[in-house]
């Protein structure tokens, strides 16, 4: 990108290119404030506020991210920045698995952010919630961070997949939840989701971070 480019950035949103996906629809590569962000047509999905949401669930959690032996799943890879997070501003030395069903998103992360996989990290191109199903590791952090556009898929509600990453979390082991409150119907659902996690987890609440979004996490304690 041109200096020239990047300086008008810092007064408005410049598009860069645009990518076709069947499960997100149009994913663009825009500067804002002088970084690559990746948007869709209705939201932020990487490297603006989202990374700002992110953050703060990784501040909130006990996870020792300077451990070889820690084991750390993402739910949903987006551009890669919460990987980016870890490695950069936490240091991190985990092993790293990111789940994500969008081929094109896989594309988009390797290619626009460079997010490689590695000895280190591994990108597993898979449903989450079938993943979920048949793998044998058990974390010490899960981040679940699953959004088609501005959907959240309804099995992430549900109490088969709490059990789920119940069962694959080791004890002591945080989970953080990326969610948003758009309406009366999204704040009844986050009530019960809650309620529901706190029948397997202690839980804490960080509500309308950066406009809309509502971060919960959990940690496993029995």
């Amino acid at each position: 990108m041109s200096i020239l480019k990047k300086y008008f950035s810092y007064l408005n949103v410049i598009p860069e290119r645009t990518y076709q996906s069947t499960y997100n629809g149009v994913l663009e590569i825009n500067w804002l404030n002088g970084k690559k962000i990746l948007d869709t047509t209705n939201t932020n999905y990487s490297y603006g506020n989202l990374g700002k949401v992110l953050q703060k669930g990784l501040r909130s959690v006990t996870t020792d991210f300077r451990n070889e032996e820690t084991l750390i799943l993402i739910l949903g890879l987006g551009g890669g920045d919460v990987v980016k997070q870890l490695r950069t501003n936490f240091k991190s030395h985990a092993s790293i698995t990111a789940v994500e069903i969008d081929p094109v998103i896989i594309e988009v992360a390797m290619k626009e952010f460079d997010i490689v996989p590695n000895s280190k990290f591994e990108i597993v191109n898979n449903d989450a919630n079938v993943f979920l199903k048949y793998i044998k590791e058990r974390y010490n952090l899960i981040i679940v961070d699953l959004f088609n556009d501005v959907t959240i898929p309804e099995f992430v509600f549900q109490t088969e997949f709490i059990k789920s990453v119940y069962n694959v979390l080791h004890f002591n082991g945080s989970i953080i939840f990326n969610t948003f409150i758009l309406s009366d119907v999204h704040k009844v659902r986050n009530k019960k989701f809650v309620e529901n996690l706190k029948r397997y987890f202690s839980v804490e609440e960080f509500a309308n971070l950066y406009g809309h979004n509502h971060l919960i996490i959990t940690k496993k304690i029995k």
